[in-house]
């Protein structure tokens, strides 16, 4: 009779988490139909070989790699050299702070965390489908144990999907600086690495008039050769702060209130907010990672279309 809620409980979280993963499999599987929808070149990719050069021939060279046609117009015997194409390792780091669960002042609607969840799932897919290692990391005030290391299989999606899927955590707050740099000690071979976070961090303030501190750590996952992009995930009132009145701001990760007339802040915050994107894009660009503001209420598809699009085919 004791154990009978806590069972009860379990099953209701259970059956959350079931719901949270169907809708999470629905969003990420319209963006990927709506982001290869737009791409030319085929998403499969298996291993192959790309030239790199020739050099000369030496006694013992396998005599399959002789490039006969280079023969025919030097006269000279030539080998071709080969970089094998090795599998892409991608890791996708989601911010699960509470902020993350805002859905603006309507309360309604998807969720800043919803939101970063589809877009790494969505990128999830595309990686899995091209055969590439994913491995998936949750993060608040530390990285969450349930991290999973890189994997290919159909049951390695399942769990990266089934942990982007679950809810933040109620009155986390971020240490992004902190997880970026324990993500870096984590994935020690290079390969791609894709923040999905609204970036906002307590250590965040004028003082740091060169961007904010959370963005500090980028440098230690560029420094490792890891092909950095970062999704800037916020909601359409965060960014234009509509006409709602008097309101109580209340800050969900450090409980601090503010009530105000939303007019009377409307101009500074906006001249606010301005300097803090371009603070975050700055930071970004020089710890030569890329940047890509990704708004709640823009298509997912667009998002990673954009954000694709803007690193050069890389």
């Amino acid at each position: 009779m004791v154990k009978e809620p806590e069972s009860l409980g379990f099953a209701a979280r259970t059956a959350e988490t079931a719901r949270r993963v169907a809708a999470l499999k629905v969003r990420t599987t319209q963006a990927v139909q709506g982001l290869l929808g737009g791409m030319h070149r085929s998403p499969h990719r298996g291993a192959s070989v790309v030239f790199v050069e020739h050099r000369a021939y030496r006694p013992g060279d396998d005599l399959r790699l002789l490039d006969w046609r280079a023969f025919a117009r030097t006269d000279r015997h030539a080998v071709k050299r080969f970089e094998q194409e090795t599998q892409l390792r991608a890791s996708l780091l989601l911010d699960r702070s509470a902020s993350m669960a805002w859905r603006g002042f309507a309360d309604t609607g998807p969720s800043k965390h919803d939101h970063a969840a589809t877009l790494l799932g969505a990128l999830a897919y595309v990686l899995h489908r091209q055969g590439d290692a994913v491995a998936a990391m949750g993060f608040g005030a530390t990285i969450h144990t349930d991290a999973l290391g890189h994997g290919t299989r159909p049951s390695h999606l399942e769990g990266v999907l089934q942990l982007l899927a679950r809810a933040p955590a109620d009155e986390e707050a971020t240490a992004l600086d902190d997880c970026l740099r324990e993500a870096a000690h984590r994935t020690k071979r290079r390969g791609v690495v894709v923040v999905a976070s609204d970036l906002l961090d307590e250590r965040i303030g004028p003082a740091h008039e060169d961007g904010p501190p959370v963005l500090r750590s980028l440098t230690a996952l560029t420094a490792r050769g890891h092909d950095v992009l970062v999704l800037h995930v916020l909601h359409p009132d965060e960014l234009h702060l509509p006409d709602v009145g008097a309101a109580r701001f209340v800050d969900p990760e450090s409980g601090r209130r503010l009530e105000t007339e939303v007019e009377s802040v409307r101009a500074g915050y906006q001249r606010e907010l301005g300097a803090f994107l371009e603070s975050c894009r700055r930071r970004c660009t020089a710890a030569g990672a890329s940047y890509c503001l990704a708004p709640v209420d823009e298509a997912p598809e667009h998002v990673l279309a954009r954000a694709l699009g803007s690193r050069g085919g890389r």
